[in-house]
């Protein structure tokens, strides 16, 4: 198996701008199409820059979908040793990702085809390190806080080795409830956060339904507890009949029809 490692910087919100960087020893074992040097004369070469292209075209196209700024990326490519018994391929390399554009950024897969002659093939195992500026704890938060602005800092952390995910803004963390404690400077993700407890079981609330271009209101009791977007049963308090309305904001629930009798 042969290792190869290089790295990609991004500049302005990830828009795309790559340099390659590689120490000097490898140099003269890398292919590198941006410094126009000749094409690659074995199929260990050609593999190697093929899937160069392919991974960091992956990750541009990842990192455009979800908006990073200022990452860095390193790739570390795995490539078999069989593949110094193949004669190099006289057609273009196919290269395919059997994933396909779902990508696990802990290890990628490419599968590389040559077609000419005999014909061959190798799996190549690339595992990207990508360092990005997420959202971390200032300081250990307890279970039930309710983030605010200062309770988050964003510093670089590699994401690839992140399995719970990972937020990049404060306004997708602030005003949501911490689910489980969050220890100093650890990264936090969606699966930590719940949005606040908006409707307490028992509690008197607004009932609201628009049928028809009309508004109409009327006070029910909450049959259990919900947070925002949930459904719950709520009870009339005029017509005791019990609905199951969405909870909208604070002690307030949204119903398809209200009745007041």
């Amino acid at each position: 198996m042969n290792f190869i490692s290089f790295s990609l910087m991004s500049r302005r919100k990830g828009k795309g701008f790559f340099r390659t960087v590689i120490p000097p020893l490898l140099l003269a074992a890398c292919a590198l199409p941006a410094l126009a040097q000749p094409a690659p004369t074995t199929a260990r070469k050609q593999v190697y820059a093929r899937v160069q292209q392919q991974a960091a075209d992956a990750i541009r196209q990842e990192a455009e979908r979800n908006r990073w700024e200022d990452y860095q990326a390193k790739l570390n490519l795995f490539i078999p040793s069989e593949i110094s018994q193949y004669a190099p391929c006289t057609t273009p390399l196919s290269v395919s990702m059997p994933g396909g554009e779902h990508l696990d950024l802990r290890r990628l897969r490419f599968d590389v085809r040559c077609e000419s002659g005999s014909g061959w093939d190798v799996a190549v195992t690339v595992k990207p390190d990508i360092y990005l500026q997420v959202l971390m704890a200032k300081q250990t938060l307890e279970r039930g806080h309710v983030l605010a602005a200062g309770d988050l800092t964003r510093r670089k952390f590699n994401i690839s080795n992140l399995r719970g995910g990972y937020l990049t803004r404060p306004d997708d963390a602030v005003g949501l409830t911490v689910k489980r404690r969050v220890r100093e400077l650890q990264p936090i993700s969606q699966s930590q956060l719940d949005s606040p407890v908006m409707v307490e079981r028992g509690q008197r609330v607004l009932m609201v339904a628009v049928q028809d271009g009309v508004e109409a209101r009327t006070m029910g009791i909450a049959s259990k507890k919900g947070r925002k977007g949930e459904m719950i049963k709520v009870k009339n308090e005029s017509s005791e009949r019990e609905v199951t309305a969405r909870v909208v904001d604070m002690g307030v629930v949204r119903t398809g029809y209200v009745s007041a009798r």
